[in-house]
């Protein structure tokens, strides 16, 4: 068990967060935890939780709290005592314990001279903060010295760590880690004196200066203090470039103590070379691990910067954008000058640190750049642009301006906004393929003994889906391989992003997956960061319409949405759709519901909800007219969305509003094959609302039915549609009652109870005239030609299947107008008349084509085939058997359980012709073919056929 106080307060059992209540119940256990193993009364408790002033009721509620809590805990882990209450738990069950232990020992190994362990130590401790310390009880009266204390150290951990870094000579990530402090600290002197040490080694003598001048102008503007003298007299030691600072330990760094006199600095970190005006420019590094992928990329961005001179790859922060440029530099035959800018936070200087990239002194402006480059056919890496981009605007336009040869290649998680730039947003690597290489190539790595079977693979692949396929999220998952399984690290990613790495040449904003979302995170504005809390209610791609509804309550949403966008916070997919559609990474969605406190997010969901029981009533009535096509594709879309809903109604114990979602999804689910999900979310819901209004049952009784029916499980069906009858007659509304006769119409014909089936039929289109719905007498007057047909009576049949085709033409009701087209077929071939039964088979094939429909379609398929072998094409019939089935067994459908009347004949019409040999090998053709295949082998077998 872990206990963490290091930020929101929490206990996990096996990485497993357990459930430990609300504010009062959290202060409590972190009232416990402070005095872990020392016993706290009662009184000293309810001080702790309330402060000097409890309610009445306070030692009832503590005692109701801690009660909780040792259930959750175990009693042996919160005992209690005659005098109190008391946690048990070794200091490194504590992250708070365990942090000032690694700091102690961290400090202790640089006094020593050993920075490796030192930093080491320190990087430990400062992986444990998860937030400010105890900051879900920050209210809480006891806290607040805590919170002070436990901050105080986290600044000496990071201080610790820089003084490690300088140490092994690591300036580049000194600096980066000092100017970290210093950003959160501008007052903290020693924070200060260490970015002043790290950017004079790293020859920035003049950004070294400025930083002095800086602090001290904030001291001298707030409070009329002069820096200390420590600081000063590094000032003056950096401006008079003093050897000592080369070797010098930094500012603060712990002493040695001799036994024979004062204690003296321990000199713990190599000399460096000093900076001189000049330089050579900084060389184009490759990381040495192997590059992974991305030919179509790099084809890509080296066309676009032959054609364009300003080409910035964007995306968020981990998805490989400072790689892949680099890579692209690698492979340009012209001269290439980089710009590292993940460490520059002045943009004061970009003009000297752009000078100080083509070999200037650190002095130098653009003038001076533009003088030695001239006319030279160059290329400009400008990396990690984002906190700049504003500034860079300008910079790069005068560069692109006066150097005619000059091309930029920049990366950034936001364009930088020049005319002329050619955004290339960097893609996640594909999940099966490269993602998955990349794992096993930093795998490899870490754990060289460890071979990937076939089973470990499943989990590789799903391990890099959890992770959309990000770059650097792969990475560090792949090392923690040196330790866990693949399926512990699956498990890990379940409920965490804390995944780090431990590679010392990674930069501080990639040692984790978390610290990468954090740094774009601090980018956003207020507006944007609310916009991207509340849009991760979404479960997958979501449009304008759906963020302004659910996530913008009556606000502007498309300004902050298109922050996020050009932030590469929030995707845009299906480039050209309309309307556009938008999408967060997995990883950012579960950042950003992190980012929601309770009460938001139960009112989010709450608002998803209602707006997916809108578009699903939208659709359901959509479905049955001229534009189904289009709320097909809508609710496909939106089916990741519509699930998440579904699940929410039920757990929020909103049954009621489930049942309607689901009613109201189920012709959607019926075409398009989904008759497991469908059957399942209709009797989860049905089953939770015994008492919901008898119309509500009844629609979704009949849904239920309809979808037993497809699925062949005729005796379910007819027993679903029986409760639901009953339901709808006791409503006074006609339409349930209409969709439930025609129902019931089906069932008795199956059962052999013509008068009865043909009564059924009868009030079917009696109450669908009533309802008024001419989508409903469509349907109800095909179920009676069916039924006419049933009772041998082929000229009714045909003629109420006519009138049935023209009121659903009149309302462009496509799908109703293709089954009855596929019901006349079956007349047809019952008078004989196979030409005419074929020639209906086939226009119902092409008008559920139209509609993408998969269940109908393949019924009428089934039918299409035959006709044929009925019209001496058992050939061309025995082949589209062979497609129904394997198209059929993918989808989970079968015609042959739907329609176990008709479906012998039609596969007796196209086998009887043939020999076993030849239908075998005739459907085995049919049975590799996709829906694309099976529309180019029936536009070949209809050209030039008149009777088509």
């Amino acid at each position: 068990m872990e206990f963490r106080v290091l930020g929101p307060t929490e206990v996990t059992d096996g990485g497993r967060s357990l459930a430990i209540g609300g504010p009062k119940p959290r202060a409590a256990l972190a009232a416990l935890l402070l005095e872990a193993n020392r016993i706290i009364s009662v009184e000293g408790l309810v001080d702790a939780v309330w402060g000097e002033q409890p309610p009445p009721s306070a030692v009832n509620a503590l005692q109701t709290y801690v009660s909780r809590l040792r259930r959750v805990l175990g009693a042996e882990t919160l005992c209690r005592h005659p005098a109190g209450y008391r946690l048990v738990a070794e200091p490194d069950m504590i992250d708070a314990r365990r942090f000032e232990r690694l700091l102690a020992e961290g400090r202790a190994a640089l006094a020593t001279g050993n920075p490796s362990a030192g930093h080491r130590a320190a990087e430990q401790a400062l992986a444990l903060w998860r937030g400010p310390a105890l900051l879900d009880v920050t209210d809480a009266p006891f806290a607040q010295a805590e919170i002070a204390r436990l901050g105080e150290l986290r600044l000496v951990a990071a201080e610790t760590r820089v003084e490690a870094m300088l140490a092994l000579g690591d300036v580049t990530g000194g600096v980066a880690a000092a100017r970290a402090i210093v950003a959160d600290h501008p007052l903290r002197e020693r924070g200060v004196a260490h970015l002043m040490l790290a950017l004079y080694r790293d020859g920035r003598q003049s950004e070294a200066l400025a930083t002095y001048h800086e602090a001290r102008r904030l001291l001298v503007d707030g409070f009329g203090l002069d820096p200390g003298d420590e600081l000063a007299a590094l000032a003056q030691a950096i401006l008079r470039q003093d050897p000592e600072l080369l070797t010098a330990p930094a500012p603060g760094a712990p002493v040695t103590v001799s036994p024979a006199g004062p204690a003296t600095p321990t000199p713990a970190y190599p000399a460096a070379t000093p900076p001189t005006a000049g330089s050579v420019r900084p060389r184009l590094v490759l990381p040495l691990d192997r590059f992974v992928g991305r030919d179509r990329e790099l084809d890509e961005i080296r066309q676009r910067l032959a054609t364009y001179r300003l080409v910035t790859l964007t995306g968020p922060g981990g998805s490989g954008k400072t790689r892949l440029a680099r890579e692209v530099c690698r492979r340009l035959p012209q001269p290439v000058y980089v710009v590292e800018l993940a460490g520059l936070h002045d943009a004061g200087l970009l003009e000297a640190t752009v000078a100080q990239a083509f070999g200037l002194a650190v002095l130098s402006d653009l003038d001076a750049v533009a003088a030695t480059v001239g006319d030279a056919e160059v290329l400009l890496l400008l990396d990690n642009c984002e906190h700049l981009a504003g500034a860079l605007a300008d910079v790069v336009l005068r560069l692109l301006t006066d150097l005619p040869g000059l091309r930029v290649l920049a990366t950034s998680q936001r364009p930088l906004g020049v005319g002329g730039e050619r955004r290339f947003p960097v893609p996640p690597l594909p999940v099966d393929t490269m993602a998955v290489e990349l794992f096993l190539d930093r795998a490899g790595a870490v754990a060289p003994d460890w071979t990937c079977g076939p089973e470990e693979h499943e989990v590789v692949t799903r391990i890099c889906a959890r992770l959309d396929g990000l770059p650097l999220a792969v990475e560090l998952a792949a090392a923690q391989m040196a330790v866990l399984s693949p399926a512990q690290i699956l498990d890990r990613l379940g409920h965490s992003l804390a995944i780090t790495g431990t590679r010392a040449d990674l930069p501080e904003r990639h040692r984790s997956l978390e610290r990468a979302i954090d740094n774009s995170y601090r980018l956003l504005d207020g507006t944007q960061r609310d916009l991207f809390a509340r849009l991760s209610v979404f479960a997958d791609t979501f449009d304008l319409d759906a963020a302004e509804t659910v996530a913008g309550a009556g606000a502007d949403v498309l300004t902050p949405l298109t922050g996020l966008i050009t932030g590469s916070l929030v995707a845009t997919t299906g480039a050209g759709a309309a309307p556009r559609r938008y999408r967060m990474l997995e990883i950012l969605r579960a950042y950003a519901d992190r980012l929601l406190g309770p009460v938001d997010r139960e009112r989010l969901r709450h608002r998803h909800l209602d707006w997916a029981l809108d578009l699903a009533r939208a659709a359901d009535r959509g479905l049955r007219g001229p534009d189904a096509l289009r709320w097909y594709r809508t609710l496909g879309a939106e089916q990741a969305n519509t699930r998440a809903a579904l699940a929410f109604a039920l757990a929020a114990d909103q049954p009621l509003a489930g049942m309607r979602l689901a009613t109201d999804l189920s012709w959607y689910w019926y075409h398009r094959g989904h008759l497991r999900e469908g059957i399942r979310w209709l009797r989860d819901t049905i089953d939770a609302t015994s008492e919901a209004p008898p119309v509500d049952r009844a629609r979704a009784l009949t849904a239920l039915a309809s979808l037993l029916y497809l699925a062949g499980r005729l005796e379910e069906s007819g027993t679903a549609n029986r409760a639901a009858l009953d339901l709808a007659l006791t409503a006074d509304d006609p339409a349930p009652v209409a969709r439930a006769y025609i129902y019931q119409a089906y069932d008795l014909a199956m059962r052999g109870r013509a008068e009865e089936a043909a009564a059924a039929g009868e009030n079917g289109v009696r109450f669908a005239r009533r309802s008024g719905a001419d989508w409903l007498l469509s349907e109800a007057l095909s179920t009676n030609g069916y039924l006419a047909r049933a009772r041998g009576d082929l000229a009714t049949a045909a003629a109420t299947l006519d009138e049935a085709i023209r009121v659903g033409n009149a309302i462009g009701y496509r799908w109703s107008v293709s089954s009855s087209h596929w019901f006349r077929a079956k007349v047809a071939a019952d008078a004989g008349a196979a030409d005419e039964a074929y020639r209906a088979a086939l226009t119902a094939v092409r008008g559920l084509d139209d509609l993408e429909d998969v269940t109908g379609w393949l019924a009428a398929l089934h039918l299409l085939a035959g006709t044929l072998g009925m019209t001496g094409r058992a050939t061309d019939g025995a082949v589209l058997l062979g497609a129904v089935a394997g198209i059929g067994g993918r989808a989970g459908y079968s015609p042959e359980l739907m329609d176990p009347y008709d479906s012998p004949r039609e596969i007796a019409a196209v086998t009887t012709p043939l020999s076993p040999a030849a239908y075998a090998r005739a459907r085995e053709v049919g049975l590799t073919m996709d829906r694309e295949a099976v529309r180019e082998f029936l536009h070949r077998l209809t050209d030039g056929d008149s009777s088509s």
